[in-house]
């Protein structure tokens, strides 16, 4: 890998007097890498359900299985991704001297946090697997473990990468990953290793890629050479405030996750008691939720600018800076996730004709979830400004009231479902309210966190056009007869182009946008 962007000729040189160019060009690197790995995972999630169905015929009970392992294991790999990275990240991106010192504690902290949760996995895969319904897939859970061990080693490195601003480099491990993941995960199924398979092509890219970082970063980033002149011992660079805020950070993050992952742990126990096909019920479900998923990964390029962003400002003591970035990531988050969301609630019914038919009432649960998925998108951003401000109590506080509604709303569908006589439709309906409301009334908490901390920082003006316009043509979609999975890709793209000539209609974008935007693809500094 080499590099080609000139804030990344050196280890510190990723700070420049203009931070709109560079958060601006990182955005937009970190987009590329993130719509790829998007690209991956949809090729992931919409190929597995074809090839488990061509070698076996039972795709679609298959594909229930893989998800809900994959819904365990995400529950935890965030733990990995989203704390260390994010720690790693706010400690270099403030005292990039000190990266060694920075490197060797969190490294240390993950061989014993990932080890423990990864031994967690391959000891207790046997009784894991026999909770979930599913005793044939214990190695799958055992495989489990062994990516969440390598993530843990892994996201240490790259979150060097990202607090010292060097965003190609971050984009192109990402992109890296990706493409391994794809090829070993698909090309496992398709040898008939069924669900097992996959998971091993999926470690066997993870562990690859750890190498390869571990390596790379080492050498690259000025760590070996800092060792060598600060000596073997790295005890004089400890960084006293790290292991509080990486435990924090990690036990948010394990919180977050079950905000939006706990809705398939409480579905199946529900599916089955009414008597459901488990595994089908949760194909159906969770392919809806992968469609509503899309806005939310695009968002995570936003995270990993703004977190260096706001902490620096914040560390500095520049309020007034950290409203601005407050102010417009939320601003251009809201017209992001806007525009994708509003392609989801207004044709489900089209979307879901590109699958095989027997996915077809996913429909029902993408109705709700694509607007639910939208809070939650905005939720997940307001609470990594919380914690890239240092508030990660608040953020952490959030993500439990949000888990507790999560839990209450489903724990009543489970007591409520049976006596009521649920039919196999209103289970996928109620389920994708009961997860709307929890994600609103999270991102609710957010925005007023945010709000008492750093004032009016949430563009109420451009909340009201992207609502209105999302349901204009939610209304008009709706009314669309059935089409073809041809003319869905068509139609989509419509609506999407709709809702750009609604905000240009509607005078949100203006001057400085176009500004901002000629600044971000500048190559010459301003």
């Amino acid at each position: 890998m080499s590099e080609h962007t000139p804030e990344e000729n050196s280890p510190g040189a990723g700070s420049t007097s203009d931070d709109a160019r560079v958060a601006g060009r990182g955005f937009l690197l970190i987009t590329a890498a993130k719509v790829w790995f998007m690209v991956g995972g949809a090729l992931i999630t919409f190929g597995l359900p074809y090839i488990f169905d061509a070698v076996s015929g039972k795709g679609k009970a298959l594909y229930g299985q893989y998800l809900d392992v994959n819904n365990i294991l995400s529950i935890f790999s965030m733990v990995m991704v989203t704390g260390v990275m994010q720690t790693v990240s706010k400690f270099v991106s403030e005292k990039p001297d000190r990266a060694v010192g920075i490197v060797q504690q969190t490294q240390n902290l993950m061989l014993v946090v990932a080890g423990l949760i990864g031994a967690l996995f391959l000891i207790g895969a046997p009784w894991i697997a026999e909770w979930r319904g599913n005793p044939e897939l214990v190695n799958a859970y055992r495989l489990a473990g062994m990516i969440l061990f390598s993530y843990g080693i892994y996201t240490v490195y790259i979150g060097v990468l990202n607090g010292q601003k060097r965003f190609f480099s971050q984009a192109c491990f990402d992109m890296g990953f990706a493409t391994m993941r794809v090829v070993l995960m698909l090309g496992a199924a398709a040898l008939g290793f069924g669900v097992v398979g996959a998971f091993a092509g999926w470690s066997t890219a993870a562990i690859i890629i750890t190498i390869v970082a571990l390596v790379y970063v080492r050498k690259t980033s000025g760590l070996e050479r800092s060792a060598e002149l600060n000596g073997t011992d790295s005890s004089s660079q400890k960084e006293e405030r790290l292991y509080p805020f990486a435990l924090n950070v990690m036990l948010y993050a394990f919180v977050f996750n079950l905000t939006f992952k706990i809705d398939i742990v409480c579905l199946k126990p529900i599916a089955a008691a009414l008597q459901f096909n488990a595994d089908n019920f949760i194909a159906e479900y969770g392919m809806a939720v992968q469609f509503s998923r899309l806005p939310w990964q695009a968002t995570l390029a936003i995270t990993f600018i703004v977190f260096p962003m706001v902490s620096g400002a914040v560390f500095a003591q520049d309020l007034e800076r950290a409203r601005g970035y407050i102010r417009q990531t939320m601003r251009y988050s809201m017209i992001l996730v806007g525009g994708a969301s509003v392609v989801l609630m207004s044709i489900p019914d089209a979307i879901f004709g590109i699958l095989p038919e027997k996915y077809s009432p996913g429909a029902i649960a993408l109705s709700w979830l694509a607007p639910a998925y939208f809070a939650f998108s905005l939720f997940n951003i307001a609470n990594t400004i919380l914690m890239s401000a240092g508030r990660a109590g608040q953020a952490l506080l959030i993500g439990t009231m949000t888990v507790v509604i999560n839990l209450s709303l489903f724990g009543a569908l489970y007591l409520a479902a049976e006596p009521m006589g649920l039919s196999h439709h209103q289970l996928l309906k109620w389920a994708s309210i009961c997860t709307f409301v929890a994600f609103s009334t999270g991102l609710a908490l957010g925005l007023f966190c945010l709000m008492r901390f750093y004032g009016a920082i949430v563009p109420i003006k451009t909340g009201v056009r992207v609502f209105g316009i999302s349901i204009v043509l939610a209304v008009l979609g709706r009314l669309l007869p059935q089409i073809s999975p041809v003319m869905t890709i068509c139609m989509a793209v419509i609506i999407g182009f709709g809702y750009l000539v609604g905000l240009f209609m509607t005078q949100e974008f203006d001057a400085d946008d176009k500004e901002r935007l000629m600044k971000v693809i500048r190559r010459k500094k301003t």
